[in-house]
């Protein structure tokens, strides 16, 4: 299928990025309106915009962590979906935006394990692109990091040590922001939620339990061990 990419508006927020800077991330977000600073920006309809070329800095990423990395908009390109956060996303749009990972992941040579969403690098300030966008779609084809489905189990509780090593295992996912020595500080309570937001969605907003262990687990497992 081909893919038509629109030249029509551009946005004005823009600057050069630093030299010798390796595009390695796409982050993913949600949008209301098209006056806005990102590479690109998929329409309700499916249409694609290109606001900012991909060989400068468009700033959609703002303050933002991932695993070694500080402020991403250096290194990612940033594509905006327009969607409320309330409601799911139309089949184009997620048919669109695939064909256009595609290309990009191609053409840059990204890791499809750097398919990221705005509240995993931003966990503090940003929920986008929310618990309605379907990741689940992305992973066919192996983009962003893998999902496991959660189960039902007895005693869902974690233990001292199994909370542990689930922060553990999120620092070591990427959410470098996470405080090991003070596990129930306020950050700690906002990144568990944003990965249950991306990874498990009925534990958003409630403290992890065993499932989200052993998915945190699962991620590891196949993310760091290929």
């Amino acid at each position: 299928m081909l893919l038509h990419i629109s030249n029509e508006y551009k946005s004005p927020n823009f600057d050069n990025r630093r030299k010798n800077t390796k595009i390695k991330y796409i982050i993913i977000h949600y949008t209301e309106t098209k006056n806005l600073s990102c590479h690109f920006i998929i329409d309700l309809n499916g249409k694609i915009y290109k606001l900012v070329d991909e060989s400068k800095n468009a700033w959609h990423a703002g303050l933002s962590y991932w695993k070694k990395n500080e402020r991403l908009n250096d290194r990612s390109i940033g594509i905006e979906i327009v969607n409320d956060g309330i409601t799911k996303f139309d089949d184009i749009q997620i048919r669109n935006l695939i064909l256009l990972l595609k290309k990009l992941v191609k053409n840059y040579g990204i890791d499809k394990l750097n398919i990221l969403g705005h509240s995993d690098i931003a966990p503090t300030r940003k929920k986008d692109p929310g618990i309605f966008f379907p990741w689940e779609k992305l992973q066919k084809f192996k983009f962003g990091l893998p999902l496991k489905k959660s189960k039902k189990a007895k005693n869902l509780n974690l233990s001292n040590n199994e909370f542990r090593l689930f922060l553990k295992n999120l620092k070591k996912v990427g959410f470098s922001q996470i405080n090991i020595k003070q596990q129930d500080s306020k950050i700690n309570k906002i990144i568990i939620n944003s990965f249950h937001r991306h990874f498990y969605i009925e534990r958003v907003d409630k403290s992890p339990d065993k499932n989200s262990l052993e998915i945190s687990n699962f991620i590891i497992l196949n993310s760091f061990n290929n």
